[in-house]
């Protein structure tokens, strides 16, 4: 299914690690303390994008240690980047300001992987479960966000709602189980809508029901 990286491949991710190693400070303080940031995250898209256009980074503040900034990257998904994501892991260096995380992983509570702002913002995030295809194992979901979100661009509301559901299932499973999801402005009774925390327990529970019949209660 995966196909090996060639030598030229596997070179530009050394050269991608080296260059971060290099300019780790500089990173640090464009990230930390935006000195230098647009130029700096710049080149850094730059590098990255040797490695494949198609990796994407986040940079957040590391859940454990305020001292470091935690770097995720992720290929959404797609299994034909498996590869070079598998030798960006392999490949990386003792940093000093970073932790790395290649492949975003599911919502972890016990042992939080992303900052606790964004753990919160997770739980504080209602959605409501439109369809599921029981053949496919995907979903069509709603969620729900307050005005100050829904006054943004619908492609900023968009991205901010992918994201989030992203950092709750992680990114194989997000593949594998979301068909599609929209927005709506946020209801003032709330009590019959599931916290966004709460979707992956619901997705395994959604994924052992094996007749339509039992899903009413759930989509009415």
């Amino acid at each position: 299914m995966n196909k090996e990286l060639n030598p030229r491949q596997i070179k530009t991710i050394q050269n991608f690690w080296t260059w971060f190693q290099d300019n780790e400070q500089a990173i640090y303080n464009a990230c930390k303390l935006e000195i230098n940031k647009d130029e700096v995250l710049f080149h850094l898209e730059r590098n990255l994008n040797y490695v494949s256009k198609r990796i994407e980074h986040f940079i957040t503040n590391h859940p454990q240690d305020e001292n470091k900034l935690k770097v995720f990257f992720t290929a959404h998904g797609y299994r034909k980047l498996f590869p070079k994501m598998k030798a960006l892991e392999e490949k990386i260096p003792i940093l000093e300001y970073f932790s790395i995380q290649v492949y975003i992983t599911p919502l972890n509570h016990e042992n939080p992987q992303i900052p606790s702002i964004m753990i919160e913002t997770i739980k504080n995030t209602f959605i409501k479960l439109e369809d599921y295809n029981i053949a496919s194992k995907k979903i069509l979901l709603t969620l729900y966000f307050n005005e100050i979100i829904m006054q943004l661009k619908e492609k900023k509301i968009e991205r901010h709602a992918y994201l989030l559901l992203l950092f709750t299932l992680g990114e194989v499973k997000y593949k594998k189980h979301v068909y599609d999801f929209k927005f709506q402005q946020e209801p003032e009774n709330t009590s019959v809508l599931l916290s966004l925390s709460e979707l992956p327990e619901f997705i395994y529970y959604l994924a052992k029901i094996n007749y339509s019949r039992k899903l009413k209660i759930f989509f009415e």
